[in-house]
């Protein structure tokens, strides 16, 4: 009964949400450190996103860096909405890259159908099953990104059909992962995501929603950059000076 009341009470539950401080529990990661290059690489942008289920742009431009950074040949999208975000991978990624993009809804890519950057995307439409992917070859992508259904049981059962498709040195990313939907029940990506990282480097990117993770960071230098790249201090705490952070601000 309290989370159908809170679904439709966003204020309440965000009111609830800023007394949970410690529900973040993922190390935290500056991607300066994380990707060679990130800060210079530059991005580009034609248009704005647009509609409620749209991606913060700082956390596109996160990504669309981190896509710059490592030089992906396969990015698959879950959750691609207006296509907006599938837009700006396409633009930045090498030219012979291949960019997937898939989502339930029929509708999805209004922001790239019907242009030149078109040829580049293959849009699918279904939901995400081991079948639907049945074509798509064990550690073929070189970047995933996830953002669909966020219900703890969906994100689950997406991860663990798309996680077996990641390339051994690819990235793989996560939308959300932020202190909203718990008490609603709307977003379970934080729980579920605390339960990978028992058996799988993950991380926050801090100052953005974003949450990630590379069969690479699991030993030797790829470990060893990760645990540089962390950053001192607990989420949400403010600094007695901020000077001393070079935290993004998303």
């Amino acid at each position: 009964m309290l989370s159908k009341i809170l679904y439709k009470r966003p204020r309440l539950e965000a009111a609830l949400s800023a007394l949970d401080r410690g529900r973040l529990k993922l190390p935290v990661v500056n991607p300066r450190g994380l990707f060679d290059g990130f800060d210079r690489h530059p991005v580009t942008l034609t248009a704005l996103p647009s509609g409620p289920w749209s991606s913060p742009l700082a956390d596109v431009v996160t990504l669309v860096k981190i896509a710059l950074s490592i030089k992906p040949h396969r990015v698959l999208e879950v959750g691609s909405y207006r296509g907006f975000t599938t837009k700006l991978l396409a633009e930045h990624t090498p030219a012979d890259a291949a960019v997937v993009a898939f989502d339930q809804d029929p509708r999805h890519g209004a922001a790239y159908r019907d242009t030149p950057l078109a040829k580049k995307i293959e849009r699918r439409v279904g939901k995400v099953t081991r079948e639907a992917f049945a074509n798509d070859a064990p550690g073929s992508y070189d970047l995933i990104f996830l953002d669909a259904d966020h219900l703890y049981g969906a994100v689950k059962q997406d991860t663990e059909v798309l996680l077996p498709l990641l390339a051994p040195m690819g990235v793989f990313v996560w939308h959300d992962y932020g202190n909203w939907g718990r008490f609603s029940k709307k977003n379970g990506v934080p729980e579920y995501l605390h339960e990978v990282a028992q058996s799988r480097p993950v991380a926050s990117v801090g100052g953005t929603l974003l949450a990630v993770h590379s069969p690479a960071w699991a030993s030797g230098e790829g470990a060893k950059r990760l645990a540089a790249a962390r950053e001192d201090g607990i989420r949400d705490t403010p600094l007695e000076d901020p000077w001393e952070t070079g935290s993004l601000r998303g």
